[in-house]
């Protein structure tokens, strides 16, 4: 399980489990991960569970979020990562019980399965389909219309803040169309999706998100 490792002037205050789909973190009462500075928002940001992955969101803090030294609204994240809130450093750390350690496939199966069955299926196949390196959207509606925008980051977000919001994810196999936000659902070839873990996008599928319409294509 991921937990956040808590310091302050290089000194521990405090680990928090990431142990729900939704962490908040401010200077609220009632937030997950209270931090008493000045310079942290009462709602400062959250990190949110997506399938397997992790993302941290910037909520129009005063003075921003920082991951890995640099600035950042949304963004995916990995064990080892640090983040920056007001005078607290955030560290990311995976703990693996030292059963699952000892690197045997089959306690690795039930950890997760699907992982390893597909990577047992690619070595009893000897043809290899070959996973898209990048991808590109081209804007039919919205206020992109006509834009080419290139998905070069591990996180691209759709939709407007507060209103309907997706994200396409970058992952090992492939890109996968997530919502995050709204009322309304975003929709693939004019299809709702509501998978809590995301469905992946395909050659020529023409995703929308709120007033947002664009096409998706791949380059190996």
């Amino acid at each position: 399980m991921e937990k956040l490792v808590i310091k302050k002037d290089d000194a521990l205050v405090d680990e928090l489990a990431i142990d729900k789909q939704i962490i908040t973190i401010g200077r609220d009462m009632e937030s997950d991960l209270q931090l008493n500075d000045p310079s942290v928002s009462r709602h400062h940001a959250t990190i949110r569970r997506i399938y397997t992955d992790l993302y941290i969101e910037d909520l129009g803090s005063t003075n921003g979020t920082q991951l890995n030294g640099r600035s950042i609204t949304k963004h995916a994240l990995k064990a080892g990562d640090r983040l920056a809130i007001g005078s607290y450093m955030l560290d990311l750390v995976v703990d693996v019980p030292e059963e699952e350690a000892e690197g045997d496939l089959d306690k690795t199966v039930v950890i997760q399965p699907e992982v390893v069955a597909a990577a047992r299926a690619r070595r009893a196949s000897p043809v290899r389909k070959l996973l898209p390196k990048s991808a590109t959207l081209r804007f039919f509606r919205g206020p992109n219309k006509g834009n080419l925008e290139k998905i070069d980051r591990s996180l691209f977000t759709i939709g407007k803040p507060g209103e309907n919001v997706a994200v396409i994810a970058r992952r090992p196999q492939g890109f996968y169309l997530l919502h995050i936000g709204g009322s309304s659902f975003p929709r693939i070839n004019n299809k709702e999706i509501d998978s809590k873990g995301g469905v992946q996008l395909q050659e020529g599928d023409v995703v929308e998100v709120g007033e947002y319409m664009a096409e998706i294509s791949f380059a190996q």
